[in-house]
């Protein structure tokens, strides 16, 4: 298990929080990929937006919402 398997297996396309996909990756997965701490899972899904992978806006709430790319979506 990868960081970005694990991202890859929580994120669709529709814009979602990054605490709702850390809640959704659950303790297990993240510990097993060194993500607990909250930096390394932004910094994580920041990497597959640089890669292209996920698109990144702002909420209205000022969170960050994150989803995949529709070219993205048939990958997994």
């Amino acid at each position: 298990m990868s960081r970005e398997s694990v991202l890859m297996g929580v994120l669709t396309i529709d814009p979602t929080s990054t605490s709702d996909l850390y809640e959704r990756a659950g303790y297990g997965a993240l510990a097993q990929v060194g993500m607990i701490p909250y930096h390394e899972f932004h910094g994580a899904l920041e990497k597959l937006a640089t890669a292209g992978i996920v698109e990144s806006a702002p909420g209205e709430d000022g969170s960050t919402l994150w989803s995949l790319k529709s070219e993205s979506a048939g990958d997994i």
